[in-house]
Order: C-alpha cells, then structure tokens, then sequence
C-alpha cells in the first residue's frame, strides 16, 4: 500500500514536471501575469491530483481537459475580480450616502431652506389678503382678533383666510412629501442597483 502510494507520488511528479510550464504558459497568456498564471497552474494540478484515472492513463483528451479546466479557473477568477470590483464601488457609493446622511444637522438646513422657499412660494401665489391675514398670524405672532381690527374685517373672515392658506400649504406639502418619498425610492434603486 505505502509502495502504491509513493509510485502514485513519483508517477504525479513526472506528469507534473512535462506538463505543468505549457499550463502556467498557456495561464500567462490569458492572465498577462506570472503570478498569476502560476497559482492558476497550481490549481489545475491539485483538482488533478485528486482525480488519478486523468493523468495515471493519459489519453489524447487529457490535454483539452487540461486547458479547459485551466480555461475555467481563469474565467472564475475574473467573475470573481468583477464582482469584487462592483461590490467596492456599490461600498463606496453607499459609503458616501451613509456619510451625507449621517451629517443630519446639513440635511435638516437643506430641508428646513427648502421648506421656507416653498412656503415663500407658495405664499406668492396666494390672494394679496388671504397671504397678508397668513402672514400676520403665523410670522407675526398677531390674534385673529388683531388682524381683524388691523385690516377692518370680520374675525370670521379672518379664520376662513388662514384655514384657505392651510389648506393651499397642506396641498404643497402633500405633494412635496409624495415627491420626495418617489425620489427616495429611485435613488435607493439607483445606489443600491435593486
């Protein structure tokens, strides 16, 4: 049994030896690095070292097996250096959205100037009095009351203006809030290539 072994060994190291360099050249030429093609080559040796039938009896298909599974190895190394390099570049993008996200207080100014450009938007198009009672209640600070006496209409009126510019804001917000949440999704699709 050891005899078999240590013949098995020495009848490996001959096929080995004639035909390791025609794999590690023919690796070479595929791969355009020594290093490379030399752990290619040893890899096609050793899934070759655990099938004796393919080199203890060669036949004229051992070559084409030989650089198919050559072929093989090399074809898996760059889907695997592909799919390395995707997931590097899909790390760094999220990596920079995870740091735009992180620095909360930024967005939270971004989001509130946004908001107040909006406002002052929507406050443009407004009726000049249902914008002036608005503006005299919210950025004001002014009653309903005062407002009324202010501009000589009733309190009633006063009330139905200010619940009209809610309404057109809510409107705004509403639609702001469905935008940027479609907005988020595609960009979580685009960052995230679901």
């Amino acid at each position: 049994m050891e005899n078999d072994k240590r013949q098995m060994e020495k009848d490996f190291q001959s096929f080995f030896t004639v035909n390791f360099p025609k794999v590690k050249n023919f690796a070479r030429k595929l791969l355009k690095s020594d290093e490379d093609a030399e752990d290619v080559a040893q890899d096609v040796f050793c899934k070759l070292w655990q099938q004796p039938e393919m080199w203890q009896h060669p036949n004229d298909k051992l070559d084409g097996y030989i650089f198919v599974t050559t072929r093989n190895i090399i074809l898996n190394m760059f889907k695997h250096q592909r799919i390395e390099q995707e997931y590097q570049a899909s790390f760094a993008e999220n990596a920079i959205l995870c740091e735009i996200i992180e620095d909360d207080q930024a967005l939270k100014d971004i989001y509130y100037k946004e908001l107040l450009m909006i406002l002052r938007l929507v406050l443009t198009k407004m009726p000049e009095r249902r914008r002036m009672i608005f503006e005299a209640s919210r950025f004001q600070g002014l009653s309903n009351k005062d407002i009324a006496e202010k501009l000589g209409v009733s309190i009633r009126t006063v009330e139905h203006q200010i619940y009209l510019a809610l309404i057109d804001l809510k409107k705004i917000l509403l639609f702001l809030v469905f935008f940027s949440s479609l907005l988020s999704s595609i960009m979580v699709l685009v960052v995230f290539k679901v």
